[in-house]
């Protein structure tokens, strides 16, 4: 096989997508949707946009959530084409890219499958909501949703990438122990393969890879000392397990004070500022009020979410200033775009529900 250039790669897919990028920032249709006064004004935004998939959809069925599955579909469509323009290692990164929004799917399927088999709740309805195309892996979607037993469910998944982690769990545990530990392992799982597949990539992209993914690791991890370690008073050892192995956070001589005193003499807010000074200060989002407080760390938890989309735009930005001939180009492609998907579906509920374009704006940031 013969092998193509990385500069010439890099600078086709440059090209590529920084005219795709520059359409996005010349393009004013989120401001525009912002400022349509009704739904039915932002839907006829869309019309004339390549959202357009979504107004037909809204033309024909009025359903917000057949809407976002159009986007979900725009946005795994969006994977496959920047594969199509890659070479080699990179096209792995990008695929496991799209590994995610697969494992997410995967995940609300198994939630779906428990609220019916386990909890014994009607789920026809969400059920019409899951996506059920292959998006990366031969998945009977249908099949799994009505599945009448987890064996039958780790019969069906067994070939999958999924199949180690899932035969790994029983019935019994599932009806126990409930849905966490699998899918915390099942999120561990992806990371690892993340990991080892930045470690493959040449000594530039994988500087800019670890720079983007090892801040959102960091964060991952801190969300998970914060929540489980005070709110939820879990065992040091416990919490461990549930760390993902690198970065600052959880190599850090402070984590592991942390986690060895007593649950209710745990400092979150002082260990969410030793590693993010200010983070703490911060206001949370605009929507805060509409919050459970009694909910155990929510609004710490969405302040570290709300920083870290901040600090990846940052990163993002930084990039697109710098070495053109990275794989840092490709990722923040992906993250301009589902930013902009993003938004769009946030407006598009807000206008639903009659939200005013002031909320709205400060709920997307």
């Amino acid at each position: 096989m013969i092998r193509k250039d990385p500069v010439d790669v890099y600078g086709f897919i440059n090209a590529k997508l920084r005219a795709r990028i520059g359409m996005m920032r010349q393009d004013r249709l989120v401001e525009n949707l912002l400022k349509a006064p009704t739904l039915v004004d932002a839907v006829a935004l869309l019309r004339d946009s390549p959202y357009r998939q979504v107004a037909e959809v809204y033309d024909h069925t009025g359903d917000l959530q057949q809407m976002e599955l159009v986007l979900l579909g725009h946005e795994i469509e969006m994977h496959r084409l920047v594969t199509r323009y890659l070479d080699g290692k990179p096209t792995a990164l990008v695929n496991h890219l799209l590994a995610k929004i697969e494992l997410d799917n995967l995940k609300n399927t198994i939630r779906l499958w428990y609220s019916s088999i386990v909890r014994r709740r009607a789920i026809r309805f969400r059920s019409e909501y899951l996506f059920k195309d292959q998006i990366l892996t031969p998945i009977n979607w249908t099949a799994l949703v009505n599945a009448t037993s987890w064996e039958e469910m780790t019969r069906l998944l067994a070939h999958t990438p999924y199949g180690a982690v899932i035969e790994t769990f029983t019935m019994a545990q599932i009806e126990h122990e409930g849905l966490f530990g699998l899918e915390s392992a099942l999120d561990r799982s992806w990371y690892m393969d993340l990991v080892a597949i930045i470690d493959t990539l040449s000594a530039r992209d994988r500087e800019v890879a670890r720079s983007i993914f090892l801040v959102e690791i960091d964060l991952r991890n801190l969300g998970t000392l914060v929540r489980y370690g005070r709110y939820y008073q879990m065992e040091g050892d416990a919490i461990k397990a549930l760390l993902l192995p690198w970065g600052k956070v959880v190599s850090s001589k402070e984590s592991e004070r942390y986690l060895a005193q007593p649950p209710a003499e745990r400092d979150a807010p002082a260990l969410i500022n030793r590693f993010y000074s200010g983070l703490e200060t911060l206001d949370g989002p605009a929507h805060r009020g509409s919050v459970q407080h009694d909910e155990p760390g929510v609004l710490e938890n969405l302040k570290i979410e709300e920083y870290l989309a901040k600090r990846r735009g940052e990163l993002y930005q930084k990039i697109l200033a710098g070495d053109p001939f990275t794989i840092g180009l490709v990722l923040s492609y992906f993250f301009l775009f589902k930013e902009e998907t993003g938004i769009i579906k946030a407006t598009i509920n807000g206008k639903y529900y009659g939200y005013s374009e002031d909320y709205i704006r400060g709920v997307i940031g």
